[in-house]
């Protein structure tokens, strides 16, 4: 489970979001948490008289007193973006989650990934998680369910392991949503409607009804798994099924690109743009 916690922390309402999630995850998993702001340098901005040491310096004491109420520690990194910094800081202390608030014109209790949060879900070192807007205002008391997208890849399996862990540290039952997609309509000679689509649709029903069937037997006797078979868009069944009010939803990366890295998919596009509850993105496997 999580040791280390980072919460991005940047003085906004959106960051108080970040470390109430970050808060609440640590409180439940025994992780150590950190409070870290970037301050953002350009060599170039040393030739003009900027005024970057005052605001710094606000900045900096309005960290150390977030810190302090959260329970956290405080720490300041100099880079040349806030996702970058956080990503060296990711790397430097080996943190198992980064958390970051939502965009600041985001729909309240709705995910909606900012500039850095997207950053750093195309290349962070380890999960990254995003609160929704306005989370701080009415953070829930525990987790109540935790909910994991799976589709029988090793990105899936890896996402449902961190689950299960949350799930364990929690208390918290663990719902495992399998979408059956249909199949998409091909115009053109046989294509689309019709027998052979149906017949289609059915196989790929079953075919998700085995692999959640799979993932369920093979579950820990410590942790109550619920399985649930939707038919439709993942990302749409996701949004719809993850609870608002205590829930948790645990994604993988997509099946490509750099290995122990997150790296957003289709679905977990979708989700870290709209999702009703936290969102936590897994990195690839190894």
């Amino acid at each position: 489970m999580y040791g280390k916690l980072i919460v991005g922390y940047d003085g906004t309402a959106q960051a108080d979001d970040a470390l109430a999630l970050g808060r609440l995850i640590a409180g439940a998993t025994g992780a150590s948490l950190i409070a870290a702001t970037v301050f953002q340098f350009d060599a170039m901005w040393a030739r003009y008289d900027v005024p970057f040491q005052e605001l710094d310096a606000q900045l900096k004491e309005k960290l150390e007193r977030a810190a302090i109420a959260a329970g956290a520690e405080a720490q300041t990194v100099t880079a040349s973006s806030p996702a970058r910094g956080l990503h060296d800081l990711a790397e430097q202390l080996d943190a198992d989650l980064v958390v970051l608030g939502s965009a600041q014109h985001g729909k309240v209790g709705r995910i909606l990934a900012g500039s850095v949060a997207m950053s750093l879900l195309h290349g962070s070192p380890c999960s990254v998680a995003v609160a929704p807007h306005g989370y701080a205002s009415n953070p829930p008391h525990g987790i109540a369910e935790v909910a994991v997208g799976y589709d029988g890849s090793e990105e899936a399996r890896l996402a449902l392991t961190e689950a299960i862990d949350l799930g364990r540290a929690t208390g918290a039952p663990v719902k495992v949503v399998a979408a059956a997609e249909p199949a998409p309509i091909v115009y053109g000679k046989g294509g689309g409607a019709g027998q052979g689509r149906s017949e289609l649709d059915k196989a790929i029903h079953e075919m998700m009804r085995q692999r959640l069937d799979e993932a369920l037997r093979s579950a820990p006797e410590d942790v109550r798994l619920e399985g649930t078979l939707v038919d439709g868009p993942p990302a749409e069944s996701l949004a719809q099924i993850a609870r608002e009010d205590g829930g948790m939803l645990v994604i993988g990366s997509r099946a490509y690109g750099p290995l122990r890295r997150v790296l957003l998919g289709s679905v977990s596009t979708e989700l870290v743009r709209a999702a009703p509850c936290p969102v936590i993105v897994h990195p690839r496997p190894a």
